[in-house]
C-alpha cells in the first residue's frame, strides 16, 4: 500500500465516525428547531468533562482486553475506589490531587487483588472478575451507608474545570509508554500472541500479570477521581450494579482497537468517546431520554461492527466517489476553457 493510500485511511478512519455523528445530528436538530452548537462554551465544557471520564475508563478496559483479559471489575475498582477517596475527602478536607492520589492507591490495591486471585486461582478471568466485582461491591456497602455527595465541595473543580483533561492526558500517557516503551509492555504482547512461546524464552507470567493489573489500577483511579465528584456516592445493593459502568463505556475500547490499524489505539479509544458523547449531546438536544436513547446508541453499535467489518470496502467506494467527482469537475473546467 503506498503512503498516500496509508494517509488517506488514516484521515478517514480519525475522521469518519464523529465527523458523520455531527452532521447527522446537526441535521436532526436543525430539522426540529432545536440547537446543536457544540462550539457553544457550556457545550463545549460538558462535552469535554464526558468525553474525559468515558475516555479514561475505556483506556482502563481496553488496556486489559488488548493483552487478551475480559475483565468486569472495572467498574467495581473505579466506584470502591471513588467510594473510599470520598470518605477520606469529607473527613480530612484534603485537596484535589491527595484525592487523586488516594483514587489510585485504592483502586491499584483492588485492581491486584484482583490480579492475585486470578493467579491463584487459575480459572478463566472473567469467572474471576464477577466473583471480585461482587466481593467489591458488598464492600462499598460497609463503607459508606447513606448518599454522599462533594459535588459541590472544593475539589469539584477538578470536573468543573480545565483540570478535567488532566485525568485523561495522565491515563493516554500511561497506556502509551508502558505499552510501547516498557519492558513489561513488550512482554505483555508477546504473552498476548503465544503464551506458551513467550514462557519458554523466559518471560515470568505471573510479573508481568501483576504489573498489567497496577496499571490498569491506575487509570481506574483516575477514572475514579472524576466519578466521585460528578455522582452522588451511594450505597451498592443490586448485584453487578457496576457492571453498567463497565459496559456503558466498553465501545470506546472496541473503537480503539479498530483504529489501532491505523493510529494508536489509545488515541482511537478517544476519538470513540468523543463520537458517542457527540451522539448523546444530539440527542439531548432534542429532548431523546431514557428507553429511546439506549435504542439509539443500539443502532449506533450496530452501525459501528457493520463499518468496521466492511472498512476497506467503505475506503475504496468512497476514494472511487472522489475520483468520480474531481473528474466531472476537472471536465467542467476544461470545457470553460475551450469555450
Amino acid at each position: 500500500m503506498s503512503k498516500k493510500k496509508t494517509i488517506f485511511q488514516k484521515l478517514m478512519a480519525i475522521f469518519f465516525m464523529p465527523v458523520a455523528i455531527y452532521l447527522v445530528m446537526l441535521i436532526v436538530c436543525t430539522a426540529n428547531n432545536n440547537s446543536y452548537n457544540i462550539f457553544n462554551p457550556d457545550t463545549f465544557a460538558i462535552l469535554l468533562r464526558k468525553t474525559s471520564y468515558m475516555a479514561i475508563i475505556a483506556l482502563g478496559i481496553g488496556f486489559q482486553l488488548g493483552y487478551g483479559r475480559f475483565d468486569f471489575s472495572g467498574g467495581a475498582i473505579t466506584i470502591i475506589a471513588a467510594i473510599v477517596a470520598t470518605k477520606i475527602h469529607v473527613a480530612t478536607g484534603i485537596g484535589v490531587f491527595p484525592f487523586m492520589l488516594i483514587c489510585i492507591v485504592v483502586a491499584v490495591i483492588a485492581s491486584l487483588l484482583n490480579g492475585l486471585i486470578y493467579i491463584k486461582v487459575r480459572v478463566p478471568i472473567a469467572v474471576i472478575s464477577l466473583g471480585t466485582t461482587f466481593l467489591l461491591e458488598s464492600l462499598s456497602g460497609l463503607l459508606v451507608s447513606d448518599t454522599i455527595n462533594i459535588q459541590e465541595s472544593s475539589i469539584a473543580v477538578l470536573y468543573k474545570s480545565a483540570l478535567v483533561i488532566v485525568p485523561l492526558i495522565l491515563a493516554i500517557a500511561i497506556c502509551i509508554v508502558f505499552q510501547r516503551f516498557t519492558v513489561a509492555g513488550r512482554q505483555a504482547s508477546l504473552l498476548a500472541k503465544n503464551q506458551s512461546s513467550a514462557v519458554n524464552i523466559g518471560i515470568n507470567e505471573v510479573k508481568n500479570t501483576l504489573i498489567c493489573y497496577a496499571v490498569s489500577g491506575v487509570i481506574f483511579g483516575l477514572a475514579a477521581s472524576l466519578y466521585a465528584v460528578s455522582n452522588f456516592i451511594n450505597p451498592i445493593t443490586v448485584p453487578l450494579s457496576t457492571a453498567g459502568t463497565l459496559f456503558g463505556n466498553i465501545i470506546p475500547s472496541l473503537f480503539g482497537l479498530f483504529l489501532s490499524r491505523f493510529i494508536d489505539g489509545n488515541f482511537g479509544t478517544l476519538i470513540g468517546a468523543l463520537s458517542i458523547q457527540l451522539l448523546y449531546c444530539g440527542l439531548d438536544s432534542n429532548g431523546i431520554s431514557g428507553g429511546v436513547k439506549t435504542i439509539c446508541y443500539a443502532v449506533f453499535l450496530a452501525i459501528f461492527i457493520f463499518i468496521s467489518g466492511f472498512w476497506d470496502q467503505i475506503v475504496m467506494y468512497v476514494k472511487l466517489w472522489l475520483k468520480k467527482i474531481f473528474r466531472k469537475k476537472q471536465k467542467e473546467d476544461m470545457g470553460g476553457l475551450t469555450s
